[in-house]
């Protein structure tokens, strides 16, 4: 497992740190860096565990972004704040966890151990189903009512994402990295094309329209309950 320390506490807390490096973790620390942590993505972490000391709008902006670009990531907040509000706020732009400062090392140890189960328990499902709606997560198929409908690659992918995030707002500037990653990317306006297109296709077939318009930021698909398998 890789994980990634962001925060001046994980050099303050040294213990932490070594008791971490024996569970067979591989461990950056790095001072807490908004920039970093955007582009975090990139590095494959498992899990990220940052110090939360200034939370704004471009903190969960910035949380919300990493989430959409890598949705297996694991993300712990720790922080000194004990307000209601700003958890809620860290939960709903898709943290895990949040633990308050101080904190004891092996309980956080033990969170972070829960954490990774619960999104490794969710990646080892196979097909997803919403009613009629039905997504193969292997082999990148998907079907409404036990028919195939074809969707391009680049179709698929936003509906995978909007699924496996499903309930949090993922912006067009999320959708858009996520399609063409570090390659030239084209205008953001493409993602309204690519979304129409989809929705067609699966409302052809016969299914619901989950996804939602978040006019002038993004999309939500709004089913939040689903089997799978």
């Amino acid at each position: 497992m890789h994980v990634l320390l962001m925060g001046e506490i994980f050099f303050l807390e040294h213990e932490f740190y070594q008791k971490l490096k024996v569970t067979d973790f591989s461990i950056d620390r790095v001072s807490f860096d908004i920039e970093v942590l955007s582009t975090a993505h990139l590095y494959e972490y498992d899990l990220i565990i940052v110090e939360g000391n200034n939370l704004d709008k471009l903190f969960f902006s910035t949380i919300r972004e990493l989430r959409a670009l890598n949705e297996k990531i694991s993300i712990i907040v720790v922080s000194r704040q004990n307000n209601l509000e700003n958890k809620i706020k860290a939960f709903q732009a898709g943290v895990d966890d949040y633990v308050l400062i101080p904190f004891y090392e092996d309980e956080l140890i033990a969170r972070c151990k829960a954490v990774l189960r619960r999104v490794q328990k969710v990646f080892s499902k196979k097909i997803i189903h919403i009613d009629a709606l039905s997504i193969n997560l292997e082999t990148h198929e998907v079907f409404v009512n036990k028919a195939l409908v074809h969707l391009t690659g680049k179709e698929y992918l936003i509906l995978e994402l909007l699924i496996l995030q499903r309930g949090t707002l993922i912006t067009k500037a999320a959708l858009l990295n996520h399609l063409y990653k570090c390659n030239v990317e084209p205008d953001i306006k493409i993602i309204d094309v690519f979304v129409c297109k989809l929705r067609k296709k699966l409302q052809d077939a016969g299914a619901e329209d989950f996804i939602s318009t978040i006019w002038g930021q993004g999309y939500i698909f709004r089913k939040s309950t689903m089997d799978s398998e």
